[in-house]
């Protein structure tokens, strides 16, 4: 026999500033990762020509290369935030219905309206001789860009749905304080499991159904979710430890001790080493050291020094996720309005970011005014 109803009754929480906030700031780093991406030595990103290697693209390597330990993760996490109180409001079922709206129809407009703009450098870089029509090319490939981050909390949203659907209590939202060695564990689950992981799917695994550019972060992003749920029953980000910044600071000093001691040898390896290889145990656990600490000082520096709010500073969080929606494509036609600069990749990067961040928000600004796109995003 149910005991516990779909729907419970409870107020919508209170607005923490500092975390709308961090979703800018978040939201500007996927940008400038993006902006990065062309100008760098790594190939993550449609171009319009490939560029030279270069020394001078290392600051743009190494920023890809940090960013990707920590920010898409810290997204999940702050999405997991939002999912138990909006599931308990309306229901599994209503809940359901609602995150397929707002997340599908934003997936599927990114499909049909902005990837054929994300793909183009890729059409007209294939050899012209074999290159087939760009219907073609369009319907035969799949490369859903940043997309990938909508399918995948929907996935994980609806998979919320379900387990609250079945479960027979209801778990209450309740003050417990976030202890010091529960963050030490949640570090070590994450990368044991991350190791593991990556015996079966090692570093720079493409994952070609969902688009997936990293496979190999799987773990870490389904493991901050989850995070992300608890931390909202348990109100850790409205009552964080006053010294949960400097704990994180610790995580970061300690995470290049196992980076030091082989971890970096997992870096590239291109099946250099074995899969099992302790190395990749060492990287996993920098990793995993490395951004819960880098999570930890955002969210303890934000709540400290950013927490107020403005008019302008709730007109870009409003808009934060609607500009994740469309600056791949703005990026694509900044990266193309430039390419005849004749400047080295670090300048060219900030005057890309400053392009595509601006234009980015301001198509944003301007879709969100149609009642339809304001319904949905």
């Amino acid at each position: 026999m149910r005991t516990q109803p779909d729907v419970v009754r409870t107020s919508r929480p209170a607005r923490i500033f500092y975390i709308d906030n961090l979703r800018i700031f978040l939201t500007f780093l996927v940008v400038a990762h993006h902006s990065a991406a062309p100008y760098s030595n790594l190939d993550l990103w449609p171009n319009w020509q490939q560029p030279a290697s270069s020394t001078a693209a290392l600051p743009l390597d190494l920023l890809l290369l940090v960013n990707q330990t920590f920010f898409m993760g810290f997204f999940f996490l702050l999405s997991g935030y939002f999912v138990p109180g909006a599931a308990d409001r309306k229901g599994p079922g209503k809940f359901a219905v609602e995150r397929l709206k707002r997340l599908g129809i934003p997936f599927l407009g990114f499909i049909v309206l902005l990837r054929p703009f994300f793909i183009l450098p890729t059409y007209l870089d294939l050899p012209a001789a074999t290159r087939p029509s760009f219907a073609v090319y369009y319907f035969t490939s799949w490369e859903v860009g940043p997309a990938w981050f909508l399918e995948m909390l929907l996935i994980f949203s609806l998979a919320y749905a379900l387990s609250r659907h079945l479960r027979t209590t209801a778990e209450p939202v309740r003050s417990r304080p976030l202890r010091r060695r529960d963050l030490l564990a949640f570090v070590l689950v994450l990368a044991v499991v991350t190791y593991a992981w990556r015996i079966f799917v090692p570093l720079s695994t493409y994952e070609p159904v969902l688009g997936l550019p990293d496979a190999a972060y799987m773990p870490q992003y389904v493991l901050l979710f989850a995070a992300g749920v608890a931390a909202y029953r348990r109100r850790w980000f409205a009552t964080l430890p006053r010294r949960s910044g400097w704990f994180g600071v610790l995580f970061v000093v300690v995470s290049f001790v196992p980076m030091a001691l082989g971890g970096y040898r997992g870096f590239g390896s291109s099946g250099a080493l074995a899969s099992h290889d302790l190395a990749h145990l060492a990287l996993a656990l920098w990793e995993s050291l490395f951004a819960v600490g880098v999570i930890l000082v955002l969210l303890r520096v934000f709540e400290r020094f950013v927490a107020g709010t403005s008019r302008f500073s709730r007109y870009l969080a409003d808009n934060a996720f609607t500009v994740y929606l469309v600056h791949a494509p703005v990026i694509v036609g900044a990266v193309a309005v430039l390419q005849s600069l004749d400047a080295a990749p670090v300048p060219t990067f900030l005057l890309t970011l400053v392009l595509a961040a601006a234009g980015s928000w301001a198509i944003s600004g301007a879709l969100r005014r149609m009642p339809a796109v304001r319904a949905v995003v």
